[in-house]
């Protein structure tokens, strides 16, 4: 079976490697600056030393545009200027408006990727994002939307080998969230897999009890997440940290570990992942996984290139709601397609065999079929597999069948 795909050829031109933390009330833009070899953060002063903007949209005349990101979430609609606008506009306006800023520093680069790091992570939510980037003719192909446990795996990848030998820990605090990130990389296993677990202590904090209070709170808390743990590092990000309540606890947790603070972490991650999946990667021995990646690399047997190989549709360390891949097959005489799922933890490989049945009556390579890999979550996957006819000798029968797989 022949597979056809082609293949778009590189804009020249297009330098910027783009990481974007999108939050509800601040965003933060970073690009990545190849003799430094880190992210630089684009609207940094010396009053905004973490480049903090506004989620907002702001028109001649009209009160800023704000809390738009929760209100599209909700499904509420959005009014400006009057007139109800469709969502995906509204976002493209303001990733327009925020792009835009880049042109000051680097008035003669285009973008040649950007990854956009976000804590909200449902589906439709990104789906969204990505529509909005469509808008301004920046396609999935130059674009990508990560997670913020995501963001922090590449961050930490990118340090210094020394500060991750160990795990490496992570506490986010907004001020009444308190969340928990712990990187493990095994290395045991070859690529090397990198995981992150994730605990919430927002309900064990008291931020009215002051500072003193506070303190003793969060250290206990700490103290309890690292019981036993080897960490060879430790990071604070979030507005919950601003001031000088934690400085002592800080100190006390450095014994025998490195320490970081900072509100970049995320934005800085996610220009990471824009130099890792923008350029040649640097992190081609190393797996990213997490609850919502799937653990399995899927693939089939195929002749393309003058010879056959195997063909990935999905890889292992992809979260399940971007896999969406479609790839068009010739069938030459076979009345089946085998796919194989390679589970990277247990080594186990699965076989799937899809009928191609409902067009076996047509002869060797009279038809073309598409061939799409999508998952409903992280463990269900679906193919679609749809007759596209080959060409006006062979018209199209218009079927199409699905097969919903159950991966692990």
């Amino acid at each position: 079976m022949e597979a056809k795909e082609t293949e778009e050829r590189p804009v020249s031109g297009r330098t910027l490697l783009l990481g974007c933390d999108l939050g509800d009330a601040k965003t933060q833009l970073a690009v990545y600056n190849r003799e430094q070899r880190e992210p630089v953060l684009v609207g940094q002063t010396e009053e905004n030393p973490d480049a903090l903007l506004d989620t907002a949209i702001y028109l001649e005349g009209q009160p800023p545009l704000v809390d738009f990101l929760p209100r599209i979430r909700r499904g509420e609609e959005i009014s400006v200027q009057g007139r109800h606008s469709n969502p995906v506009n509204v976002l493209a306006y303001y990733f327009r408006k925020l792009l835009s800023m880049t042109r000051q520093q680097y008035p003669s680069e285009t973008i040649k990727q950007l990854v956009v790091t976000v804590e909200e992570q449902s589906p439709e939510y990104i789906q969204l994002i990505y529509d909005a980037l469509a808008v301004l003719g920046i396609g999935r192909d130059r674009s990508l939307v990560i997670s913020h446990k995501q963001s922090y795996l590449y961050y930490v990848l990118y340090q210094k080998k020394e500060l991750w030998i160990n795990d490496v820990g992570l506490f986010d605090y907004d001020g009444s969230r308190l969340k928990y990130f712990q990187m493990q990389v095994d290395r045991q296993r070859k690529p090397a897999l990198v995981g992150v677990t994730e605990k919430d202590f927002s309900d064990a904090m008291e931020p009215d009890g002051g500072d003193e209070h506070r303190g003793a709170l969060f250290e206990n808390i700490a103290h309890g997440a690292i019981h036993k743990q080897i960490l060879s590092a430790l990071y604070m990000t979030g507005e919950g940290f601003e001031g000088e309540w934690a400085d002592p606890v800080f100190r006390r947790l450095c014994v025998g570990r490195r320490l970081f603070r900072g509100r970049n972490l995320y934005v800085s991650g996610a220009c990471y992942a824009a130099r890792e999946t923008g350029e040649t990667a640097r992190l081609s021995d190393y797996i990213l996984l997490d609850d919502e990646m799937i653990s399995s690399h899927i693939s089939a047997v195929l002749y393309t290139d003058a010879k056959e190989q195997e063909v990935v549709f999905a890889r292992a360390g992809t979260p399940w709601y971007q896999v969406d891949e479609e790839l068009d097959v010739i069938p030459d005489g076979e009345t089946e397609l085998e796919l194989k799922a390679q589970n990277l933890f247990t080594r186990e490989e699965r076989r799937f065999i899809l009928d191609l049945e409902p067009v076996s009556g047509k002869s060797a390579r009279q038809c073309r079929l598409g061939v799409r890999i999508r998952f409903e979550d992280v463990r269900t996957c679906v193919v679609t597999i749809r007759d596209r006819g080959f060409g006006e000798m062979f018209p199209t029968s218009n079927r199409v069948w699905e097969r919903t797989l159950v991966i692990d």
